[in-house]
């Protein structure tokens, strides 16, 4: 999917959508980040539906059409996903009711020393990858 993009001029690309994938042979956990540069036009099917945990993923993951981009995250982190909230719909990600992506914290002895990770609908990727290269992290394009 990846059509001439510069690998040095990222700052453009917004986060639209985060997909769980499973886990890797070295038991992490693998995200894979949506990216487009227009997030007024995101939206699918059953975004408005509450709670978005009742609607099927297939229904509200995003047409191709919709993102230009994705990258993929290996970690050992667990995140808590918009479309898995029991309370809020993807609607409510889309309006920073609730974030797109949070770090779990429920078996934290404490909270993280360099801050949790959160990731909002339209953040920069830019942003996020300083974010998360604190906590030696890295991306990767798919």
């Amino acid at each position: 999917m990846i059509n001439e993009i510069n690998f040095a001029d990222t700052s453009e690309y917004r986060i639209v959508y985060i997909k769980y994938i499973g886990k890797d042979c070295d038991n992490k956990y693998i995200y894979q980040f949506f990216l487009s540069k227009d997030i007024e036009e995101v939206f699918s099917e059953g975004w408005s539906e509450k709670p978005a945990c009742n609607i099927n993923e297939d229904i509200l993951i995003i047409d191709s059409d919709m993102y230009e981009y994705i990258k993929e995250l290996h970690t050992d982190i667990y995140f808590d996903l918009a479309q898995n909230n029991c309370c809020f719909s993807m609607q409510d990600a889309r309006d920073h009711c609730i974030a797109l992506a949070s770090e779990n914290l429920d078996n934290a002895e404490e909270y993280p020393e360099k801050g949790r990770i959160v990731v909002m609908f339209g953040d920069y990727i830019d942003d996020i990858e300083r974010m998360l290269a604190i906590r030696d992290m890295r991306m990767r394009f798919v």
